[in-house]
């Protein structure tokens, strides 16, 4: 806001600032204000500056590299990939570049990886999970890396995150963040031999897969679970429904053996056939005694 003083024709006293009414100090005084205002947000110190990061991978999808902070969003891509090509990766190629937020990658089974971005670390980590579990049908999706930051809003530990985490860390907060249920089934068939299924998403799609498996005609449940293992028992040689015996434990090795126990408690034998399977994403990477029968 300002004014202007022209001259006057009319016999008067010209405005000096000794002679300026009173009424006019404030809006002076305001218009100074702003432009002062206005100066101090135009100068380079008033903004932050905008820093990248990059994220690159080999050619089979094995292990995700990242750099930053990066000044430009070249400069980035272009360290992620030199990264990855130090590190002895393959086939190395640029993912993403990514400012002011933080990135995350979510790999399945099949060695896809899904993207996640927010200005919440831990957000870009849900977002990858989310990706991935809704687009690999057996789940088993893990986080590469812990989400990693760039921008100059991010705490110490936000920025190395990813760099001081290690394996188990990165596996806990994958755990945390997957939605996806891992659902067993065990069933018995008409001369009493059992089949069983296991890691699907829900109960009735885990028992009804199962049921309608050509091997499984006939077949009755016995039992369904998830996040934990079933041992199943019988004596070697036996017939007819009801000659399997379950238990259930979290780990594979006692489950198998407490339906042994079992086994020989309810028939007298001394030495019944057993083995377990288990459901949940504890044991995605395998477990002892999986598809082995022991005596």
């Amino acid at each position: 806001m300002g004014f202007l003083l022209r001259s006057s024709p009319l016999p008067t006293r010209s405005l000096t600032p000794t002679m300026m009414p009173a009424r006019f100090l404030p809006l002076i005084r305001a218009a100074f204000a702003a432009l002062a205002v206005v100066a101090g947000l135009a100068s380079p110190a008033a903004f932050a500056q905008s820093v990248y990061g990059a994220m690159a991978t080999d050619g089979d999808h094995s292990k995700v590299y990242w750099v930053g902070p990066e000044k430009t969003k070249q400069w980035a891509d272009m360290a992620a990939v030199a990264e990855c090509k130090r590190a002895g990766g393959k086939g190395c190629k640029s993912l993403t570049t990514f400012w002011d937020s933080c990135m995350a990658y979510a790999r399945n089974s099949r060695q896809d990886l899904f993207p996640g971005n927010s200005v919440s670390p831990e957000m870009a980590a849900k977002k990858a999970m989310r990706r991935c579990t809704a687009a690999s049908p057996d789940g088993k999706c893990r986080l590469t890396t812990m989400p990693v930051c760039a921008g100059p809003g991010y705490s110490a530990d936000d920025l190395a995150a990813a760099k001081r985490a290690k394996p188990a860390d990165v596996e806990a907060l994958s755990a945390k963040l997957d939605t996806r249920a891992y659902w067993g089934a065990v069933a018995e068939n008409a001369d009493g031999g059992v089949v069983y299924a296991d890691g699907y998403p829900t109960e009735d799609e885990a028992l009804n897969t199962l049921l309608k498996w050509e091997d499984c005609k006939d077949c009755r449940k016995l039992l369904t679970y998830k996040d934990s293992c079933v041992g199943m028992a019988w004596v070697k040689g036996s017939e007819g429904r009801g000659t399997r015996f379950t238990a259930l434990n979290p780990d594979s090795v006692s489950a198998r053996e407490e339906s042994r126990a079992t086994c020989t408690a309810k028939t007298g034998a001394p030495a019944c056939v057993a083995m377990v399977r288990c459901s949940g994403r504890a044991y995605a990477d395998g477990y002892k005694g999986e598809d082995v029968k022991s005596q």
